[in-house]
């Protein structure tokens, strides 16, 4: 799977992949052709994720780029990047639900993009994400406008 990056700093996937959402007491699956076979993913929490002081430019800790690439599972909350209502594509995945922390740092930010031509109403509550991973900076004019994304395979209300 292949992830190219929006204007807005989100991934467009390019690529077959699953999704699956499930809701309570509903399940929904939906694949496109091609799709493929899903791994064991790795838990990872935002602990390991946001565990360090965030520079721009800085080697991240072992731990967190040996993350790039790999199927992971993430808990969190799912947030819009920018305000609006309806379904979306792309989400925000961030540990602290009400803000009571203020903004999220950096480091505190999985920038999830679901398979193309789908899209989802935000879950309130905590979700668990699954996915491929990709760890790095990325940039927009020069400035860093993201360090997490991830190709979500499985968006579940938890």
């Amino acid at each position: 799977m292949k992830i190219r990056r929006g204007p807005s700093g989100f991934g467009k996937l390019c690529g077959p992949s699953l999704i699956m959402i499930r809701l309570p007491l509903t399940f929904l699956l939906l694949t496109t052709i091609g799709a493929t076979p899903i791994q064991d993913p790795e838990p990872v929490g935002f602990p390991v994720l946001a565990g360090y002081e965030y520079e721009e430019g800085m080697t991240l800790p072992k731990e967190v780029a040996d993350l790039n690439q790999k199927v992971v599972e993430i808990r969190g909350f799912m947030r819009r990047e920018f305000a609006g209502s309806g379904p979306v594509n792309s989400f925000m995945l961030i540990n602290d639900a009400c803000g009571c922390m203020g903004t999220p740092m950096m480091n505190e930010i999985v920038f999830c993009t679901l398979p193309a031509g789908v899209e989802m109403e935000l879950l309130t509550g905590v979700v668990t994400v699954t996915g491929k991973l990709y760890v790095g900076e990325e940039k927009e004019d020069g400035d860093v406008i993201l360090i997490y994304a991830m190709d979500a395979d499985t968006v579940t209300a938890s």
